[in-house]
């Protein structure tokens, strides 16, 4: 039986990948900010860590990827597409999002090809983790509900 999700669900999703996402830009401040200072408004502060400002993008940012990721992964508006298809259109939907926060925020200069071939290679290997951390979780869900299953199929035969 699947549970509906609530508004705390979203939440809830939205902090924890907000929460690993300042901890992840705050090393890439110790490691490379003085660096990149000039470079991207991420790195404004330099070593010193994240503007509020920037803090609030990625806020922004991971909230609309949350919605797009609600919408295309469930059931609630979006019935009968292929799991395939979905994941293709939210990955999709979300390097678009990403796209407009690079330039509308000035992540980093969108003249620089080598910049470009980076965030492409990170946002391929964000997306194959995700989807391999996705299928192992639902084959192992699949595994403890097919176990519970045989238990009772067991329990109804005795």
């Amino acid at each position: 039986m699947d549970k509906k999700p609530t508004i705390f669900d979203y939440l809830s999703q939205v902090f924890t990948v907000f929460g690993i996402t300042v901890v992840l830009l705050n090393i890439f401040c110790l490691l490379f900010g003085e660096s990149a200072k000039e470079f991207s408004t991420i790195f404004s502060l330099g070593s010193a860590g994240l503007s509020v400002k920037t803090i609030f993008q990625f806020l922004l940012a991971i909230g609309i990827t949350d919605v797009l990721r609600f919408l295309f992964m469930t059931d609630m508006l979006i019935k009968k597409m292929p799991l395939g298809v979905r994941v293709f259109f939210l990955f999709l939907a979300v390097f678009i999002s990403i796209v407009i926060f690079i330039v509308v925020c000035n992540w980093f200069p969108t003249n620089n090809l080598a910049t470009w071939a980076m965030f492409l290679i990170s946002f391929a290997v964000s997306c194959t983790v995700s989807t391999l951390i996705s299928m192992l979780n639902e084959r192992a869900e699949n595994r403890r509900l097919t176990e519970a299953l045989n238990k009772y199929k067991e329990k109804a035969d005795e």
